[in-house]
């Protein structure tokens, strides 16, 4: 059984807050996808770099859940323990764009603490969990709809018009930016795009680049191990400013939804012709299969 969290411990510490039914493993095996450094630095203490750990879990009672003004489906928390970084003070012109940034209006965390609740909200959005900010006492709960972006890691680089054909059954009105590009200016390019026309604007980009980069959540695996070929398949909405709101319109939602189904099939269909790994947005790891349904 988890000690209860007390209070007077838990309000000036950022929290990660999780339902019942996450394991610990679950929370090390995302930490370890993100960062190098991320391991077990004793019992209940999982750091994810020098100087940031993140200990629990803790359980969460009734009281504190509601003096915390937490969801009801909360019931245990990991404390964060990292320095405190701020810079200046969050723009007007950003106010009411991310929830996060909204609770640091008078000092936007910077350097390590930044690094860190962007571990933290990455862990929220996949796992089902919410963040508790210090200070202000803000209650973020991440949306998993808003994360619509996948990359696929591979060893095998496709040449365009291969890429435009398995593209093709997958993305409508797809077409090589190539096309826009000077033969002899073409030769020298290192990568190369696709774009896929929605209608109303909106896109989805597809960008092949190789990297002499291991990817962390690679860095395992021997065939990733002097660099390999992305192909990132992104959403360009016409309206960027609302498709990225906190709390964007129906119709918005709508888009994104259609565009995220779009990037899943293209995804699978990529990876059935050239393997690797597929990774979402926040840099996991997501199985073929959990996307063709």
């Amino acid at each position: 059984m988890s000690a209860p969290l007390v209070r007077t411990l838990a309000e000036p510490h950022h929290l990660l807050v999780l339902a019942a039914d996450v394991h610990p493993d679950e929370l090390e095996a995302l930490a370890v996808s993100r960062s190098d450094t991320a391991s077990w630095a004793g019992e209940a203490d999982l750091r994810l770099a020098p100087g940031v750990h993140l200990t629990g879990p803790w359980s969460l009672d009734p009281e504190l859940r509601d003096a915390f003004d937490l969801p009801a489906w909360a019931a245990q928390a990991f404390l964060l323990r990292c320095p405190v970084q701020r810079g200046g003070a969050l723009p007007p012109e950003l106010q009411g764009v991310d929830p996060l940034l909204d609770a640091f209006v008078e000092g936007v965390p910077v350097g390590v603490e930044q690094e860190a609740l962007d571990h933290l909200r990455a862990f929220a959005r996949r796992l089902g969990g919410a963040l508790r900010l210090a200070g202000s006492g803000a209650v973020v709960v991440p949306d998993p709809e808003a994360a619509t972006d996948l990359t696929v890691m591979s060893p095998v680089w496709l040449d365009p018009d291969a890429c435009l054909q398995v593209l093709q059954q997958s993305l409508p009105h797809v077409r090589s930016l190539l096309d826009d590009v000077p033969e002899a200016a073409a030769e020298g390019l290192e990568g190369y795009g696709m774009v896929s026309e929605l209608g109303s604007g909106d896109l989805v980009e597809l960008i092949a680049s190789g990297t002499a980069r291991t990817p962390a959540v690679l860095r395992g695996e021997e065939w990733a191990s002097e660099g390999v070929v992305t192909y990132e398949l992104r959403w360009r909405p016409a309206h960027p400013e609302t498709a990225f709101a906190a709390r964007p319109p129906l119709g918005q939602r709508r888009a994104r939804s259609e565009a995220a189904a779009l990037i899943e099939r293209a995804a699978v269909a990529l990876h059935a012709v050239v393997g690797g790994e597929i990774s979402d947005d926040d840099g996991f790891l997501v199985d073929p299969a959990d996307l063709e349904g």
